[in-house]
């Protein structure tokens, strides 16, 4: 059975603003079933489920600002109820954010808690910032990649751009890894974005290791 394919709604931001409707029917008619979703752009939380439904669509996980996962749990927990899907996510820090990764997991692993309590896992998806240092000195990545309360929704072309290997990081987070974000990466000087095997990424041997670490 091959690993189930999902579309992470901010690629489509666009057109999902401009008509929502409108924007999910075009994902079904690409072949899509699944999404995760990154905000509800303007409809609540049943508006959204209403159109998943109404266009054969099924959230699987969720991005959930860091404001929203330590100020608002509760209102995290009903959504991921409502739309039946298991896994949350941090998507993103901002800078002021980043000062402290210690403070911030014990945050995080308080969430986690949370969250575990209602049948919930929370995961943390990087960007390339965590490979730098926080005031005392430790990455990002050691820090928040380090808490076994933490899983890991692991962004492959955000790893190669920070210099590091997909693959080796894969195999360290085997077994806290159900989640990972896949987009490909060209061969230039600036290292930008590209359809999945059009670019420098060796996705079939990133792909078949896939399973064997979830």
């Amino acid at each position: 059975m091959g690993l189930p394919i999902a579309l992470q709604l901010y690629t489509v931001r666009e057109p999902l603003s401009e008509d929502l409707d409108t924007g999910l029917a075009q994902v079904a008619s690409m072949g899509y079933r699944y999404v995760e979703l990154a905000g509800l752009y303007g409809h609540s939380s049943q508006q959204f489920k209403d159109l998943l439904d109404k266009h054969g669509l099924t959230a699987i996980s969720a991005h959930e600002p860091l404001h929203c996962l330590l100020n608002d749990v509760s209102d995290v927990i009903a959504r991921a109820k409502l739309f039946g899907y298991d896994y949350v996510i941090c998507p993103y820090l901002d800078e002021p954010e980043r000062e402290d990764y210690g403070k911030l997991v014990q945050g995080l692993e308080k969430v986690a808690d949370t969250l575990a309590g209602s049948g919930l896992t929370l995961c943390y998806h990087n960007h390339d910032f965590e490979w730098g240092t926080d005031s005392s000195g430790r990455r990002g990545v050691d820090v928040l990649f380090g808490s076994d309360k933490l899983q890991s929704e692991l962004d492959l072309y955000w790893v190669a751009k920070a210099g590091d290997e997909p693959l080796q990081w894969m195999k360290k987070l085997a077994g806290r890894l159900p989640l990972l974000h896949v987009k490909d990466m060209d061969d230039t000087p600036e290292k930008g974005f590209a359809e999945v095997g059009t670019g420098v990424l060796d996705f079939d041997t990133l792909i078949g290791a896939a399973e064997s670490c979830g």
